[in-house]
């Protein structure tokens, strides 16, 4: 694979084969990649009275999982308190569509990591063909707590060139042009039935 040049990135945005919208400001371009941002919107992970997330028990009775997350809106501009041992979902605030022919990989920056801030996609990678948000994870493993806000820059997506076209994405997070669900779809995974089926004739 061959990384995209910032001059091949801004040649596939100028053609609309590669979609991040909006771009605030053109250094976020630079080098090999684009720097995204945080939205004003995130989703942290609260602690519930059920003692375990089992994808086998909802995949095998067909609930879903009760609601784990809390949702916190902030205004563009309003401070985002990340405290030790917090752990959040964080929506980036760019759209993004990708090539059939191109894999993204997604990267936190340094800068929030040497202050304890452990920034993370929650895929590593942006799958050929996919359409829409980004989700980062946010956790602080630090020991003081520290401020965010909307529009900081966040991340940054790299671009590599495959050798052909691959089918579209199709995976249970893409294809979509609004954030809805970012919580996990790990008891919707296919694998899940054949542990299943191979639990019930082989395991007594």
């Amino acid at each position: 694979m061959v990384t995209l040049s910032n001059k091949k990135i801004l040649e596939l945005l100028k053609s609309q084969e590669l979609i991040v919208h909006p771009i605030l400001d053109p250094k976020q371009i630079s080098g090999g990649r684009i720097d995204l941002r945080l939205d004003n919107v995130l989703y942290f992970i609260k602690r519930v009275e059920k003692p375990f997330y089992d994808p086998m028990e909802y995949a095998e009775t067909q609930k879903e999982p009760e609601q784990y997350v809390e949702e916190q809106v902030k205004s563009y501009g309003d401070r985002i308190v990340l405290h030790p041992n917090d752990y959040a979902l964080a929506p980036l605030f760019e759209f993004v569509r990708v090539p059939t022919n191109v894999i993204g990989r997604l990267d936190g920056r340094s800068s929030l990591g040497r202050l304890g801030v452990v920034v993370h996609s929650t895929a590593g990678s942006v799958d050929p063909g996919y359409s829409g948000p980004l989700v980062m994870e946010l956790m602080n493993h630090g020991m003081l707590p520290v401020v965010l806000y909307p529009l900081m820059r966040i991340a940054t997506l790299t671009l590599m060139a495959l050798s052909d076209h691959v089918d579209e994405y199709a995976g249970k997070y893409g294809k979509t042009t609004k954030l809805f669900g970012v919580e996990s779809k790990l008891h919707k995974d296919e694998d899940l039935k054949i542990i299943s089926e191979a639990r019930k004739r082989y395991i007594l």
